[in-house]
């Protein structure tokens, strides 16, 4: 069941004469209606139409980058207020308290959900009724997923307060997923509202689920700290105590991540919705694995430990480079984004084998200026994709010097491979590109199994020799003439936070499904032969050709780190680095398959005009 068809103006975007619309004949003052809004733009004009039968709808908007406004500013009945969002709380008790409404009920509203006309008469019915004494109505939700409500899957009945008297309702203190404490009597409507959580996109649900796990895991950390909840609270008459109770055990259990896949798809007969059932219950398993992950976090001292080895591996002490008027022989291209956590020691370290590029994708963190003071020569070009960034530098900057290293923020050159690289300079006789290896530093410690080390990439070079391959991720460098191997070794450091991490998965997962996508069209854009030479060759043909082609691949990835590359060598930083790469193996099928069918409904559409 998608969402009904939006109508809109061809050149604007607007949606097209929006009126309102009174649901049926029912008589009586309607509610007014507050929505929760942050770049909506795909979903606000269906949710206001589906919201005509009031006259009085607010926006409560934390100042979004899109279309949202412009949109919802057509309508008649709307007005519109902005606050910079903090807390879910905060946020939701500014609605309920702080704007003035012109009806006595509220009706709370998120902008992905639609309200049918049997719940707005009922609405209308019951908030009219004298009768009546509540002071808030429950409401439950058909959640839909691949254009069918997943009754089983999505744990239904789920019973959300949406209903209420503003002035004796406000919401508890909690980092995310809130409840209401209400005083005064709670009723239960019949109806449903439809919630439409994935109708911007899988990449769109993936970044809202990285932030609420994040706050779910902040709170995680909070209960944690309070020791276990009371058992009594299990027994509550209130269905929302004894929920918010179980949530908060849940958080001093392990393994959450299989308990919410079998408690949706096994118990709950998530496995009667298909196809859907499956993948929905898998998404909300990798949910709960980010909030486990992310407590996990909080609760350790990655950073401290991975630092210290950081510092252990380049104790030894160089000059920078000095610069004269001669070319150097040496010149390094950092590309850079929000790198203001990595670019002081990134510059400083680079500078002590030769003059360094920062080639800033224009960064909102400081990156630019951080770079300068450490004496960076910078420069800010618009990101378009991986390849063509580097590619854009390589012919753009003014290298002098005869050789390019090619490093990212947060990699670090050991002093044993900035000797092998200046041997090599000043050797006539050397090959024309060197592939270099990486050691990860991830959760404070070496990772050296898991298919994660040795981790050849083609980075140094003679200046003009070679270029990157058009691919807009995991991209490679085609190299024109001889190629070998360094034996130092470049430091890869993990340091980011879990959500940073997630969010570039999901980036790079978006951009991978987009290469697939295009390799299922056109093929690739690249052969291997022109990009490896022997088992790197081979083993990039598995990748790109016949990896994708494989079903599963979210358990076979963490099965091959794990188990047949022995990432259970590297204890905790082996598991949790394969579990992240089977979460990123989900994303990019799921990705992939959405833009497979959005592209068969263009074709098909196409095909009928």
């Amino acid at each position: 069941m998608p969402p009904p068809a939006q109508q809109t103006d061809e050149a604007t975007g607007i949606p097209a004469t929006p009126v309102l619309a009174p649901v049926g004949q029912t008589s009586g003052e309607p509610p007014s209606v507050v929505i929760l809004t942050r770049d909506e733009e795909d979903n606000i004009a269906d949710c206001l139409r589906a919201l005509a039968f009031s006259d009085d709808i607010v926006i409560l908007d934390s100042f979004s980058t899109d279309r949202t406004l412009k949109i919802a500013a057509a309508f008649p009945n709307v007005r519109i207020f902005q606050r910079p969002f903090d807390t879910e709380w905060k946020q939701r008790n500014y609605a309920l308290h702080e704007i003035a409404y012109k009806h006595p009920w509220l009706y709370i509203c998120d902008a992905d959900e639609r309200v049918p006309e049997d719940l707005a008469a009922e609405i209308l019915r019951v908030i009219n009724d004298p009768g009546r004494r509540q002071a808030a109505y429950r409401v439950r939700f058909k959640n839909m997923y691949m254009g069918q409500w997943i009754k089983r899957s999505s744990s239904y009945p789920v019973w959300i307060m949406r209903l209420v008297r503003p002035s004796r309702v406000s919401y508890e203190v909690r980092e995310t997923n809130v409840h209401p404490i209400v005083d005064g009597a709670i009723g239960s409507l019949q109806s449903h509202f439809i919630h439409y959580s994935f109708n911007s996109g899988m990449e769109r649900w993936f970044l809202k689920h990285n932030f609420y796990s994040s706050r779910e895991a902040l709170e995680g950390v909070k209960q944690r700290s309070r020791g276990w909840p009371s058992l009594m609270s299990l027994w509550s008459r209130d269905r929302m105590v004894r929920r918010r109770s179980l949530k908060n055990m849940s958080y001093f259990l392990g393994g959450r991540p299989i308990w919410r896949f079998l408690a949706g798809y096994i118990l709950g007969g998530g496995f009667l919705d298909g196809h859907a059932g499956l993948s929905y219950a898998l998404l909300m398993a990798m949910y709960e694995y980010w909030i486990e992950l992310k407590i996990k976090e909080r609760e350790s001292h990655w950073r401290r430990s991975g630092d210290k080895c950081v510092k252990r591996r380049l104790a030894e002490d160089t000059p920078v480079v000095a610069t004269t008027g001669q070319p150097p022989l040496v010149e390094v291209l950092i590309p850079t984004l929000n790198e203001a956590d990595h670019i002081v020691e990134a510059v400083n370290n680079a500078r002590r084998l030769g003059p360094v590029f920062v080639l800033d994708s224009c960064s909102k963190d400081g990156t630019q200026e951080l770079a300068r003071q450490c004496g960076a020569t910078v420069v800010e070009h618009k990101f378009e994709n991986y390849a063509a960034q580097k590619n854009w530098g390589l012919d753009n900057l003014p290298f002098r010097g005869q050789w390019i290293l090619i490093l990212d923020a947060d990699e670090r050159i050991t002093p044993a491979l900035k000797r092998e690289i200046l041997a090599i300079a000043t050797d006539a006789a050397s090959a024309s590109g060197y592939y270099v290896n990486r050691l990860l530093i991830s959760m404070g410690q070496l990772v050296r199994h898991g298919g994660l080390y040795p981790s050849w990439n083609l980075r140094f070079w003679r200046r003009g020799q070679a270029r990157y391959e058009d691919r807009s991720v995991h991209e490679h460098v085609v190299c024109n003439g001889r190629t070998d191997y360094l034996k130092g070794e470049l430091l890869h450091i993990r340091r980011e936070s879990m959500s940073r991490l997630i969010e570039k998965h999901i980036r790079y997962a978006d951009m991978e499904s987009q290469e697939l996508l295009k390799a299922g069209r056109h093929g690739s854009a690249a052969k291997p032969e022109q990009l490896f030479k022997n088992d790197l060759r081979l083993h990039q043909w598995l990748r790109r050709i016949l990896w994708p082609m494989l079903p599963m691949r979210f358990i076979w990835r963490p099965f091959y780190m794990y188990i047949v590359r022995v990432g259970f060598l590297d204890g905790r930083a082996g598991w949790q680095s394969a579990m992240l790469m089977g979460n990123y193996e989900m994303m990019i099928a799921l990705l992939l398959r959405q833009k497979r069918l959005r592209e068969a409904a263009v074709n098909q559409h196409s095909n009928t005009r």
